[in-house]
């Protein structure tokens, strides 16, 4: 009766110099992932998103209906600078309410916004449209869903000379006269006394192009 024989197992054994050598290549890649990391947070910017101040808000985090008055006071900057050449003078609300130009016309705006009072407040080289919904609380209890931010349009003369604090460097020596912002408070508040962005406002700016600002004529 035959014995039977072991099979032999074939065991293959790295020499420890390759071995030391793959340890050596592994860590030598997490040193420079490492270099790689720390000069990324040395030369990235301090403030929140590229280009973007902690003073300033990408247009497409506003929330409920701001985004539509966002775009209603963008779109009411040119016919106020046109106003102003015309008549020499920034024109007051009731002149923007009987051109019918919306948000001061309120007869155009949804339900949420029509509820929005205006008031105009000159600088030494701009004029602020400030607008609160003061009808946000009888609204609320109606049922509504009012908006309750609170915005600034603000107009600059670049031609005066003396421009209001915070101002983009780009606003400067484009060879336009007119330059607009918009500012945006989350809640009901009262007109700043002093720099919005001091205050708590934020200035609304756009996400495809956080460098620039508005420029009209």
């Amino acid at each position: 009766m035959s014995q039977s024989v072991p099979v032999a197992k074939e065991i293959i054994v790295a020499p420890k110099a390759t071995s030391r050598e793959a340890l050596g290549v592994v860590a030598a890649i997490c040193v420079i992932l490492l270099v790689v990391g720390l000069r990324v947070a040395q030369i990235a910017p301090k403030h929140a998103g590229g280009g973007i101040q902690n003073y300033q808000l990408q247009d497409i985090k506003l929330k409920n209906q701001a985004p539509v008055l966002y775009r209603s006071l963008l779109g009411a900057a040119d016919t106020i600078t046109q106003l102003s050449e015309e008549s020499g003078s920034w024109p007051d609300v009731a002149a923007l309410e009987q051109e019918s130009l919306p948000p001061f016309a309120a007869k155009f705006l949804p339900p949420g916004l029509s509820g929005f009072a205006w008031e105009l407040r000159k600088g030494a080289s701009w004029a602020d449209y400030y607008g609160i919904n003061k009808n946000a609380a009888a609204a609320e209890k109606a049922g509504a869903d009012p908006l309750e931010n609170s915005f600034i349009l603000r107009i600059i003369d670049l031609q005066a000379g003396k421009y209001p604090y915070p101002l983009a460097q780009q606003m400067k020596g484009q060879g336009r006269r007119f330059a607009a912002q918009i500012w945006i408070n989350q809640k009901t508040a009262d007109y700043p006394d002093g720099p919005p962005a001091d205050k708590g406002w934020k200035w609304v700016i756009s996400s495809s192009n956080p460098e620039t600002v508005q420029q009209i004529n």
